[in-house]
């Protein structure tokens, strides 16, 4: 059976060790998220603040909980799975059933009825997330971080957002960031590729929006999920937690809420309204800057006697978000491979904020199969964000990230088996696109096993290079120093057209020195990138994924040697411009936390945490 409540996954935390009370106050302004960020990356406990600081200098009295998912034991634990597969194979069955067996032995159908009658969300008077309702609503008494110095305020990272269909009055679940602006006014992040954006559109009136903080850790996980289009959240909330999902109606709007949410805010939109919201530390390792959203008004708060408030922090991988993402790639797999029969295996890198690349292990029964299950993918749900995909053959291990390297050394014939689609759906927020929502994609067709010669240059005296290092024999990497460079500390909002052509002459001066060098023809891989990264450094391959993929847009970064045979992919942090071949819009900083603050949680945790284990 499900957990309930979050409560109980938070007892079960605590029993077996796995969640840390921190009893003495903690500012929910850039602490509370620098101590999650310090407890993540170390692979350390779930953490409960229990006496959070809001911004007035008061402690909330809503304990704040984060790191709840932050290892893959937890979130196994938290969907109840030894593998996240066992998700996908149990809604598969769902899908196809084996009527066959079922015929002959009725009995065998049980597991399966069951699993069907959980679906259905089950409404009730009263839920447990209206024991207490807030006499004055007022969103700033709930400990919502602030969690990176650029961040416009507080937000809610770990939001449940309920809307509905206006024209069939089905309910969608989803997680769009929510900007606190005030006691009774809050933004909401949704995109326009998601369905709260397509209720709002449908609208003429003001919209009912709920926004459900806590509850059963399967109803957070359903509303992240990219489900088919006639599964409601609910209905997988069911099936997940193995009994029907109970829900209750909003007190102020026509809204039926998850009853066993710890918190209920509820509110409307007006059409057409909407607010400046951001900068955000979002999970691409950059901020994601301003722009306009809609903006929620507050009619009313209630929230369960004892309640937590559950909180994530996104930021530059690994982050907590990146193993709920893992999860969710492992738990649809097999959904994926019942609707597109060619695909073996597919992996998103959490390192590479997982919509910029994705490895597809394909079969191979006939030419170019492994293009057509690429390009299959691409309109696939959500993974049509994708920027880079890598089709591989069916034995490949997709998870190995050194197997990847060799196959795109050896697998790989260039230009042949690269192919560029321009203009195509981007992610919102991928702030490297050179529109807004647009941007190019590559596919990397390493399927085809072949032997190929690697290259016998020294690059030693070429001026402009600070390091390089031999990922494999046809493969280059270098950094170098970019005068004028966007800051790592601050958003780079202003066009600045001559440091930016001096960046592409840069880039091109050290490519074509390179590719001029005395056996330089087989340095099929040139990858080009600042020198804030140090190759020699423990974890130079995990910041060297999250370069290449993060920072690069395909149209404009990829460059291709005279004889076609070689590619350059600048990974360097673009400088805004709008006359070079293809713009490149402001950009954002790095997601970094204050130095005072760092300071003040390393000394803690060196002193209450590192032995935890």
């Amino acid at each position: 059976m499900g957990w309930r409540r979050l409560g109980r996954y938070l007892r079960a935390l605590e029993d077996q060790g796995d969640l840390i009370r921190v009893t003495h106050p903690v500012d929910c302004y850039l602490e509370a998220g620098c101590i999650a960020d310090k407890l993540v990356k170390n692979g350390g406990p779930a953490v409960i603040f229990e006496q959070p600081i809001l911004a007035d200098g008061t402690i909330s009295e809503f304990p704040l909980a984060m790191n709840l998912f932050g290892t893959r034991r937890r979130t196994n634990q938290a969907l109840r799975v030894e593998k996240p597969n066992e998700i996908g194979l149990k809604l598969t069955e769902l899908m196809k059933p084996d009527i066959g067996t079922f015929v002959k032995r009725p009995w065998k159908a049980w597991p399966l009825a069951k699993r069907a009658l959980a679906l259905p969300p089950k409404k009730v008077r009263k839920g447990a997330c209206q024991q207490v309702r807030m006499a004055n609503p007022n969103v700033t008494k709930l400990p919502i971080p602030t969690t990176w110095r650029l961040d416009g305020g507080p937000f809610m990272t770990l939001p449940l957002v309920v809307t509905k269909n206006p024209e069939n009055n089905e309910h969608n679940l989803g997680m769009y960031r929510a900007q606190v602006f005030g006691p009774k006014e809050v933004g909401l992040h949704w995109q326009m590729h998601k369905h709260g954006a397509e209720h709002a559109d449908a609208n003429d009136g003001k919209m009912p929006v709920a926004i459900c903080l806590g509850g059963p850790p399967e109803v957070m996980f359903s509303a992240i999920a990219p489900l088919p289009d006639n599964l409601e959240e609910y209905m997988f909330a069911g099936m997940l937690g193995e009994q029907r999902l109970r829900i209750t109606k909003c007190l102020t709007q026509d809204l039926w809420v998850p009853a066993e949410c710890d918190i209920v805010i509820e509110g409307y939109t007006i059409p057409g309204e909407t607010r400046l919201e951001g900068p955000f530390g979002d999970h691409f390792g950059h901020y994601s800057l301003e722009g306009l959203f809609p903006v929620l008004h507050v009619t009313a708060i209630t929230h369960r006697k004892n309640a937590v408030v559950p909180m994530t922090i996104v930021g530059k991988p690994p982050m907590e978000d990146g193993y709920l993402g893992e999860a969710i790639g492992e738990a649809f797999l097999p959904v994926l491979k019942f609707q597109h029969r060619d695909v073996c295996n597919v992996f998103l890198p959490l390192e590479t904020g997982f919509h910029n690349l994705a490895i597809v292990a394909s079969k191979q029964r006939y030419p170019a199969q492994a293009r057509k299950t690429a390009l299959g993918l691409w309109g696939a749900g959500q993974m049509m964000f994708l920027k880079s995909i890598v089709a591989t053959g069916p034995t490949h291990n997709v998870k190995d990230l050194d197997a990847l390297l060799d196959i795109l050394d050896q697998n790989v014939s260039i230009p042949e088996d690269l192919v560029v689609l321009d203009d195509m759906v981007a992610d919102q927020l991928a702030h490297a696109a050179p529109v807004e929502g647009i941007h190019s994609k590559l596919l990397i067709d390493a399927s085809t096993q072949r032997q190929q010669e690697g290259a016998n240059a020294t690059i030693e005296g070429i001026e402009g290079i600070t390091q390089h290092r031999w990922l494999r024999p046809s493969m280059l990497v270098i950094t170098t120093r970019i005068e004028g460079g966007p800051s790592e500390f601050e958003n780079t909002e202003v066009n600045n057209e001559e440091a930016a052509k001096a960046q592409r002459e840069k880039i091109s001066q050290l490519m074509n020195s390179i590719w001029q060098l005395k056996d330089s023809d087989n340095i099929r891989w040139l990858f080009i990138t600042d020198d804030s990264v140090d190759l020699n450094a423990d974890d130079a391959m995990r910041t060297l994924l999250w370069q290449l993929f993060c920072r690069f847009e395909v149209k404009r970064d990829l460059h291709f040697s005279e004889d076609g045979h070689r590619i350059c992919w600048d990974a360097t942090a673009p400088i805004p411009s709008k006359e070079g071949a293809v713009p490149v819009r402001r950009w954002p900083a790095v997601c970094l936390h204050d130095p005072d603050v760092q300071k003040k949680v390393d000394t803690w945790y060196d002193q209450e945490v590192r032995t935890w284990a």
